[in-house]
């Protein structure tokens, strides 16, 4: 969706948990997430399905005619070592690298969910050829993710995509002494239950922490020193140096921080001594940039104007539903009169709570 990106997805998908965790007056409730993994998501695109699916939505023929012929006729054929393999044809897929295909992926997989009861009551998220499934769940009662599920293989059944259930993973959110639901299966197979999971490149815990998420891209970021190293025993300027911080090693340290961004203090040191160790190599003041805190604190505000912008926004009624008013102002002074209730620390540390505590200081 334009305008939308994995900032978007993920403070969509992890407010849902942070809220459905919290206490409230409906009484104590976990979270039974589904990271559904496709097998060759964009490889498998069948082109006559796909073709049917574009007739449904009334393209014009010229469109429709011109789609086929960017799809079908294509061949494929393997180089090794100056050998060529023999031709073969490409039934399915669509070509990686395009600008068109992510778009006529979207539209292969948009019904994805329609055969998934209302009564289930499972949220679904997808990103490309991501797709989280999950439902909050008061203790005591069970889970609708297998059913859910069962209609997304059935789906993908239809429309010939495979589902990866080695992939697909399994996690309960909870913080009560509740047993977790019973494990998923694609047919035969269990999916497995993780405390952990990776998605679209931020580390989500079941405890929702980020204790692995700040162990993961401060590994990854410090690796990313030598080339400061580098930079430094080849005597070069200064503003090398920096130009490689702020281009290869700074941006990791950022990503998606309006998810994320709620740490302890223990955490935020953790991250601020990577930026202050590379400042060192570079040969920089440690104040010679603003903090990462700060920074975090910026990128979440943009995130919030983002949102205060479209009132289509997934979060805006959400977001204004504790701050009504009874006119109009696109800008953000004096929108947000109080911030909404959390009853737990981690709730206080989600985005929309610390995005409106912010504005509100």
């Amino acid at each position: 969706m334009s305008g939308y990106s994995t900032v978007s997805s993920l403070t969509s998908i992890s407010q849902n948990w942070f809220d459905s965790t919290d206490n409230s007056s409906t009484g104590r409730q976990g979270v039974h997430a589904l990271f559904v993994d496709f097998r060759k998501a964009f490889n498998l695109v069948d082109h006559k399905i796909l073709l049917d699916k574009l007739a449904d939505m009334n393209v014009t023929r010229s469109f429709w005619l011109w789609i086929m012929s960017f799809l079908e006729g294509r061949t494929q054929q393997v180089n090794l070592q100056g050998v060529l393999s023999f031709t073969a044809s490409c039934p399915a897929g669509v070509p990686q690298g395009s600008a068109i295909s992510p778009t006529l992926f979207n539209i292969h997989i948009n019904d994805m969910e329609e055969n998934v009861s209302e009564q289930a009551c499972v949220n679904t998220t997808k990103y490309a050829d991501d797709c989280t499934m999950d439902t909050s769940i008061r203790i005591g009662e069970s889970s609708d993710l297998q059913s859910a599920l069962d209609s997304v293989q059935s789906w993908a059944v239809e429309n010939k995509m495979e589902l990866n259930a080695k992939k697909t993973k399994d996690m309960w959110i909870n913080f009560t002494e509740a047993p977790s639901p019973p494990p998923l299966h694609i047919g035969d197979a269990i999916i497995e239950k993780v405390d952990n999971f990776k998605l679209l490149e931020t580390w989500f815990q079941k405890d929702l922490k980020w204790n692995k998420h700040v162990e993961e891209i401060t590994r990854k970021a410090a690796k990313n020193l030598y080339c400061l190293k580098e930079c430094r025993r080849a005597n070069l300027p200064v503003e090398v140096g920096l130009t490689t911080y702020l281009t290869k090693i700074r941006p990791i340290l950022e990503y998606c921080s309006p998810v994320w961004g709620g740490l302890p203090r223990y955490l935020k040191d953790e991250l601020e001594r990577v930026q202050r160790r590379s400042l060192r190599i570079i040969g920089l003041p440690h104040g010679y940039l603003p903090t990462l805190e700060e920074r975090r604190i910026e990128a979440t505000s943009r995130e919030l104007d983002t949102i205060l912008r479209d009132p289509s926004h997934i979060f805006y009624q959400r977001t204004m539903e504790h701050n009504k008013h009874n006119y109009n102002r696109r800008g953000r002074d004096g929108i947000f009169k109080y911030a909404p209730f959390s009853g737990t620390e981690r709730h206080i540390n989600s985005f929309i709570p610390r995005a409106i505590r912010q504005e509100l200081h």
